[in-house]
């Protein structure tokens, strides 16, 4: 009886100790489970932030090229526009010297050749005006092209406005020049000696040269700062 009840008692025991030996593993595996969980839910949060924050460096990323892409278009579209009034302006400034001055200076040197004073006066006279209207038409071409300045010193660096005010100075200059050279030719002291002109056209060719220069190193600049956008 006793080895029965000892038996029995041992096995109670045995029982016990895998009970609380069993109960202690499965508390361990549900922490463990419980721990697992927690780092699935935090890695789930990591990845849902990783892909939102990478979702919109995308978006601002292609914001970004579409920015540049308008600014590029943009800035594109006004350089050409100002460098094609400035190519007309000064192909007119040209013509109006090949095309529409030779006449006005042929006629004007016909009436002086003539012995009547009343008829070099006329001539004068109308050589002053035929002079003044060519003077009146290059400076309207030459507003359209400083009206088109004002709108690319909008978005221009500062470099490129001071190319720009380098060009104008240079435009300036020439026009002044060209515009005293005709004064001259229009004077007695010419007719007598036609020779007095030759300093007044070296000055124009030189300030036609700056003009040159100075539109050169701007369309450099331009193309260069559009190959930065």
């Amino acid at each position: 009886m006793d080895v029965i009840v000892n038996i029995v008692c041992f096995g109670a025991g045995a029982l016990s100790i895998y009970l609380t030996a069993y109960l202690k593993v499965k508390g361990k595996n549900k922490a463990l489970i419980e721990d697992n969980q927690k780092l699935e839910e935090e890695k789930q949060k990591i990845i849902a932030k990783y892909r939102a924050e990478t979702e919109e460096i995308k978006k601002q990323h292609s914001l970004d090229i579409e920015k540049r892409k308008y600014q590029y278009e943009d800035k594109r579209a006004q350089f050409s526009k100002y460098f094609a009034l400035l190519d007309e302006f000064h192909g007119k400034c040209n013509s109006i010297f090949l095309e529409k001055f030779q006449p006005i200076m042929t006629e004007f040197l016909s009436g002086c050749l003539e012995e009547d004073e009343s008829v070099k006066n006329q001539a004068i006279v109308k050589y002053n005006k035929d002079v003044q209207a060519l003077v009146f038409e290059l400076n309207e071409e030459h507003l359209k092209v400083k009206s088109e300045q004002n709108s690319i010193r909008l978005i221009a660096s500062s470099k490129v406005d001071t190319l720009l005010d380098n060009l104008e100075i240079a435009v300036k200059n020439a026009t002044d020049s060209s515009t005293e050279m005709l004064r001259v030719m229009s004077t007695s002291e010419f007719r007598a000696d036609q020779s007095i002109i030759a300093p007044y056209q070296e000055k124009s060719a030189n300030y036609g040269l700056k003009v040159q220069s100075s539109h050169s190193a701007l369309k450099k600049q331009m193309k260069l700062e559009l190959n930065e956008i």
